[in-house]
């Protein structure tokens, strides 16, 4: 063991791997942080920062509800359009758009019920 490792505060080393654009991303970062080292930023964004996890159930869950926005937002431009020419909009048509809005309404509720934060100790 050579002079520097046994000074070494801190002996265990973690190495990870990044592409080119990456380490200019966190080198950056670094300079903008104003810690002086990339150790002393990985250590507090590591040790100070929660990780969020998404399940699976999440993701569908998301990609349902864009889904149904964008299924929304289609009819809100066709009841648009009867009404900018016709200016006559049916009861069905608004009745339709309403029930659309519960059910994403329902699935925002679903995914801010199943979301978790885990806290890495």
């Amino acid at each position: 063991m050579d002079k520097k490792a046994k000074k070494r505060i801190r002996p265990p080393q973690r190495c990870f791997r990044a592409t080119e654009a990456e380490w200019e991303m966190i080198d950056e970062k670094v300079k903008k942080s104003g810690l002086g080292s990339f150790s002393s930023y990985a250590r507090r964004a590591l040790i100070e920062r929660n990780i969020t996890v998404i399940s699976r159930f999440e993701v569908q869950a998301i990609k349902e509800l864009s889904l149904e926005l964008s299924r929304i937002g289609n009819n809100i431009n066709q009841i648009a359009k009867v009404a900018n020419s016709s200016s006559k909009v049916f009861k069905a048509e608004v009745h339709e758009l309403l029930e659309n809005q519960k059910v994403v309404a329902s699935l925002l509720h679903q995914i801010l019920n199943e979301h978790r934060k885990v806290e890495v100790d």
